[in-house]
């Protein structure tokens, strides 16, 4: 399975939440790991991590299978689909 920093970085990138420069200027002073991903999450949405953003807002917050299964999301689709 992928780091969840690696995840957390696309994440962002991809949602346009912040620009790559921005992401890196954040990791280089408060270290490359989820706390710091998490803040610029918090800092830009108001919400605590991609879960939450994908969980109040999904038609806004676009997540990977990679980062569904981290969060155990894909987990309630499949449940969903044979009931």
């Amino acid at each position: 399975m992928e780091k969840i920093e690696n995840l957390l970085y696309d994440f962002i990138r991809d949602n346009e939440i912040a620009t790559q420069e921005e992401i890196e200027l954040v990791t280089q002073i408060n270290g490359y790991n989820e706390d710091a991903l998490n803040s610029i999450i918090w800092c830009r949405t108001g919400y605590h991590d991609a879960e939450q953003c994908y969980n109040c807002e999904p038609e806004n917050y676009y997540l990977s299978d990679a980062l569904k299964d981290y969060y155990g999301l894909n987990e309630d689709e499949t449940e969903n689909e044979e009931d």
